[in-house]
């Protein structure tokens, strides 16, 4: 059997067979991939906590070419984020983030952005960046990765650009200026169009500048929507957090 290592940041487990977990790992290179960790339901067993929550770890692992599974072998942990993932004003995110990124993004879609924008958003919010503008922050670059997120700086359909505020289309798929509006609810002002522009080129680390500026629950809102319209889903972590409740 093939063996090789990956690091990788751990999404979730769930009982596979009376001793061993099925892992959800998203791979610094393979994108996000399922995996069997042997034992791992035994009181003593040779991954212990390098399987929780969005724990960084080196896994090496082994498979089968006409496998869908990997097989875990071992891994040593690169850094743990227990603390951040468990405090209890973050935990509902992490579960949601961990949600789309399981439920939204292809299994083996092999894109290195999705895995630096996992570490940015957990370094971020260990160094004190607000939770909400980095969840947003992430919304925004997850639709964006998966070629859904729409031109912020043009009307979709007479292509009016430098537009001061925007509704958005009912189908998610772009933006109308207010000569081409008709039926819809959502409107973005200039600072959220903004905004969008802006993570293009600017690290979440520079977030703050936004705090009073953007409505964060509101686009949170808007983006999740975009996200279960796009993906066919109900993303259930969400009835958990203030912006939805």
């Amino acid at each position: 059997m093939p063996i090789a290592a990956t690091r990788s940041f751990v999404l979730g487990t769930l009982p596979f067979s009376e001793q061993d977990k099925l892992v959800h790992l998203l791979t610094n290179d393979k994108g996000i991939i399922k995996a069997i960790a042997p034992g791992a339901l035994k009181n003593k067993n040779r991954f212990g906590s390098l399987l929780e929550l969005f724990s960084e770890v080196e896994f090496q692992y082994y498979w089968q070419e006409e496998k869908e599974l990997v097989t875990l072998s071992k891994g040593d942990l690169v850094k743990s984020y227990f603390q951040i993932v468990s405090d209890p004003g973050n935990i509902f995110y992490f579960y949601l983030l961990a949600e789309i990124l399981l439920r939204f993004v292809p299994y083996n879609h092999n894109d290195n952005r999705i895995y630096r924008l996992v570490r940015a958003f957990l370094e971020n919010r260990a160094e004190g960046i607000e939770m909400n503008l980095l969840f947003l922050y992430f919304l925004v670059w997850i639709l964006r990765i998966e070629g859904l997120m729409f031109n912020p700086g043009i009307c979709h359909n007479c292509f009016a650009k430098e537009i001061s505020h925007a509704w958005l289309k009912t189908d998610f798929r772009g933006i109308l200026c207010s000569q081409c509006k008709t039926n819809e609810n959502v409107m973005f002002t200039g600072d959220d169009l903004q905004f969008i522009r802006w993570t293009e080129k600017h690290a979440p680390k520079e977030l703050a500048v936004w705090q009073e500026k953007i409505d964060c629950a509101k686009l949170i809102r808007t983006f999740k929507q975009m996200i279960e319209y796009h993906g066919e889903l109900s993303l259930k972590s969400s009835q958990y957090l203030p912006e939805f409740m």
